[in-house]
């Protein structure tokens, strides 16, 4: 039985500005936001940083919605989503 199938996948996790990487079993249904929580947990070796202070990339675009699942967002086994911290380059919605 495929990974699909069993309703989880392999994602590869990076943070490519800090060259690291964290390979992660996920079910399909978990949301993008959760992938994100545990990818900084893993890769940073601490739970202090603000998920919020983060943004995801799959497929070198920003993921516009957070709370869709990965199955939503089309993710296939060893895919990479990219998690990147909001910068001068990168800013934040503004939600004023």
């Amino acid at each position: 039985m495929s990974e699909e199938a069993a309703g989880t996948i392999t994602v590869r996790l990076v943070m490519p500005d800090r060259w690291l990487e964290h390979i992660a079993e996920l079910p399909t249904q978990t949301t993008v936001e959760d992938a994100k929580r545990m990818g900084l947990r893993a890769m940073l070796l601490r739970d202090t940083d603000e998920p919020a202070d983060y943004y995801v990339e799959y497929a070198e675009r920003k993921v516009a919605d957070e709370a869709a699942s990965l199955g939503t967002i089309g993710i296939r086994s060893r895919d990479i989503l990219s998690i990147r911290a909001y910068d001068l380059g990168h800013y934040r919605a503004f939600e004023g």
